[in-house]
């Protein structure tokens, strides 16, 4: 019952269910994260992150590719259910990289106090290491995991 009226009042909260796998009754858990967020809508072309920049912010990508560039190298790209502008967060240092929508992106946001009591959550603790993991294996050439 919670879920039908918490849905209705914040579509975020199907959102996060769907990308993070959450199952059983964590609705008022979702609420909770839901409420940390806000929604960001960009265009191809559209800058989400400016390398060299100060961050405040971290994305989670929920629709659509965007373009991670360093120099205006092409690193690779990001889409659903990834993270983007984590690592400013972690290290209080300029953005690493440019991140550009390929497609039109639809992301969530949250700020850096935000992002504090997101890193409470198993789930979503998991999932940004999950996200830190593939960019460190990308970076050294290493083999993919397993599926």
């Amino acid at each position: 019952m919670l879920m039908t009226r918490a849905t209705k009042a914040d579509p975020k909260i199907a959102v996060l269910r769907n990308l993070f796998g959450f199952s059983g009754p964590r609705d008022r858990e979702l609420l909770a994260l839901a409420s940390l967020f806000d929604e960001v809508r960009l265009q191809p072309g559209e800058r989400l992150i400016r390398e060299g920049e100060p961050g405040r912010e971290v994305f989670l990508i929920i629709d659509g590719q965007a373009a991670v560039s360093l120099h205006d190298q092409p690193l690779g790209t990001v889409g659903p259910g990834e993270f983007v502008g984590e690592m400013t967060l972690f290290e209080r240092a300029p953005r690493s990289a440019t991140v550009t929508a390929l497609t039109p992106v639809r992301t969530l946001v949250a700020g850096a106090q935000s992002f504090g009591t997101l890193l409470n959550d198993p789930t979503v603790l998991r999932r940004l290491a999950a996200t830190l993991a593939r960019r460190l294996r990308a970076s050294q050439g290493s083999p993919a995991p397993y599926s």
